[in-house]
């Protein structure tokens, strides 16, 4: 369920710091907590996510605070959060990846992963297994995840991925509504040279020598969509995607590149401002839904992971309290 606290600056934290003064308002937080609400995309000023503690806030603003009490505020490892078994076989399981796990390790934790979660949480299965992962899901990111039982199973698992053999299809809810209801997105993608850990879809070529330079870490990238509701009085819409390529962030790119990047997104959604629905969020509402392939004996094999509390919440406050502006299927 998502939490929330609001207040509104006085007089005597006027020119303070954001936590400062967030945390003589919300209490019982304290500055620590607020910094993880900030760090996780919980933070409004003016209804303006806010992603820097030291920003200053003046008399009369308006601060929220929104966080997800299935996510508690703490500094422990991240493994608490649970993670369900979709199906297990003798070389390898299905996971229904919870947001806030990461993948793999990163910059500052080389515990909080999806390995070691289920290492922690399943330590009698698996507490002598050779966990392997055969692909990635971002860290805010749910659903379906392949993890191998050994290092043959991830090869074997991983050339289907490069083959382009596994179908996947993700559930994405978005800021706006794409005018095509369905279709396929090609635009490449590279790195962005302006923000640290950041894509952008090549819209269309240059030649200049910069745009030259640039090109050489250009990607091929494709994804198929399908507008599935839309909602209208809040104008928002709910898309599926069937990504074929898997470069990194590559739905949520190609969405920018349509003109509805997903809702909660603390990267690419950074322009919206003032969208009814933009505090319902605290990360990306993107849910890797279903994966599936033919197996050698010609078999379809496929996995689904029901959609994680949070984004189901989302989708029930979208329902409208009458006909007028209802969702439709397309």
């Amino acid at each position: 369920m998502l939490l929330q606290i609001k207040a509104q600056v006085p007089e005597s934290l006027n020119g303070e710091r954001f936590d400062v003064a967030a945390s003589e308002l919300c209490k019982p937080l304290s500055r620590k907590k607020i910094k993880m609400i900030i760090d996780r995309g919980g933070a409004y000023l003016n209804k303006k996510r806010i992603l820097m503690a030291k920003k200053n806030v003046s008399r009369g603003d308006v601060i929220e605070l929104f966080w997800d009490d299935a996510r508690p505020l703490t500094t422990q490892v991240v493994h608490t959060i649970p993670v369900s078994i979709i199906a297990e076989f003798s070389d390898f399981i299905v996971i229904n990846k919870p947001a806030g796990l990461p993948s793999q390790a990163t910059l500052t934790s080389s515990d909080d992963t999806v390995i070691h979660a289920l290492k922690v949480q399943y330590k009698e299965k698996f507490s002598t297994t050779e966990l392997c992962l055969v692909h990635r899901l971002d860290k805010e990111t749910s659903g379906v995840m392949l993890i191998a039982k050994s290092k043959s199973a991830q090869t074997r698992l991983e050339k289907l991925f490069l083959e382009r053999k596994v179908s996947k299809k993700y559930r994405a809810l978005c800021y706006g509504i794409p005018t095509a209801k369905e279709g396929v997105l090609n635009w490449p993608i590279r790195k962005d040279s302006t923000r640290a850990n950041t894509y952008i879809a090549v819209m269309k070529s240059s030649t200049s020598a910069a745009a030259q330079k640039a090109s050489k870490d250009v990607k091929s990238a494709l994804t198929h969509f399908k507008v599935m509701q839309i909602f209208s009085q809040y104008q928002v819409s709910d898309i599926e995607c069937r990504p074929v390529t898997g470069r990194t962030h590559q739905i949520r790119v190609h969405l920018q590149a349509l003109g509805v990047p997903l809702l909660g997104d603390k990267t690419y959604s950074q322009t919206i401002v003032g969208h009814p629905c933009a505090q319902w969020a605290t990360r990306h509402m993107l849910h890797a839904q279903s994966i599936s392939w033919v197996g050698e004996d010609g078999q379809t094999v496929a996995f689904e992971a029901p959609f994680p509390d949070d984004f189901a919440d989302c989708l029930k406050r979208l329902q409208p309290v009458n006909q007028e502006g209802s969702p439709h299927e397309l």
